[in-house]
């Protein structure tokens, strides 16, 4: 009697159905905990990140590149909030931007910006979307530095005695166009600084025109120590030695 309960047709519907019911729960619930925060009603969520840095591919031993945006903005929508706060993450995040210069010629371009490795459930869109860049052959050409002393930071009553260098030439390189606007190289002392008797600073590297407007470049090195004597006036001196002089002749 029994076996043939179990035999029946009816039974062995009713146990498929069972078992199909337990399967179809398990595979939802590990779907649930697979999704984790996905929205159920369609909701997209949104983030916006600026300042991202954009990684420039091109042959550096032989061009040199310049006018163009090293950041960019990137917004990212996703409908799964866990995945776009990964991406949000500086620690986490998968994604990169890239501007692939390999196969351009020297000149200028418009660069498309691609983000790359990106989270497959998330979406980027980069602002801007394009990068101008200038490519040219690099030259390098050596340059005497001028030192560039402000008179605004010499104390009253005071003069420059000299002004030296750690070292006074530097290489630049630069665009074999680029290079031929370089009227000079300028190390100059910044507006921070307090001047007294001796007075020794880092003082960083410019290259820059005719007209002293700054013109990219890349320099073997980017600072340089600058020491600064300066001394009284002689007048100042002068003036100050009467001034002991009568104040003592007056007790």
């Amino acid at each position: 009697m029994i076996s043939k309960i179990f035999n029946s047709r009816a039974f062995l519907a009713v146990v498929s159905v069972i078992l199909a019911l337990i399967l179809f729960v398990n595979a939802t619930t590990t779907t649930s905990r697979n999704e984790g925060r996905n929205s159920t009603d369609g909701q997209v969520f949104s983030t916006t990140l600026k300042d991202i840095p954009i990684e420039i591919k091109y042959d550096d031993s032989k061009y040199f590149i310049s006018g163009y945006t090293s950041t960019a903005t990137v917004t990212l929508t996703s409908y799964n909030q866990i995945e776009l706060l990964q991406e949000k993450s500086t620690d986490k995040r998968t994604f990169k931007l890239v501007a692939d210069l390999n196969k351009m010629s020297v000149g200028e371009h418009k660069v498309p910006i691609s983000v790359e490795n990106l989270t497959k459930t998330v979406n980027a869109k980069t602002n801007p979307s394009i990068m101008n860049v200038m490519i040219e052959k690099m030259q390098t050409k050596s340059f005497k530095i001028d030192k560039v002393v402000d008179n605004s930071l010499i104390p009253e009553g005071y003069h420059i005695d000299s002004v030296s260098l750690s070292y006074d030439k530097v290489d630049v390189i630069a665009g074999t166009n680029s290079i031929k606007n370089i009227s000079k190289v300028e190390a100059v002392l910044p507006s921070s600084t307090d001047l007294t008797n001796e007075s020794t600073a880092t003082v960083g590297l410019i290259a820059v025109d005719e007209a002293g407007n700054i013109v990219p470049a890349k320099l073997s090195d980017s600072t340089v120590k600058m020491t600064v004597k300066i001394v009284k006036d002689k007048q100042s001196s002068s003036s100050s030695s009467s001034s002991s002089s009568s104040s003592s002749n007056s007790n």
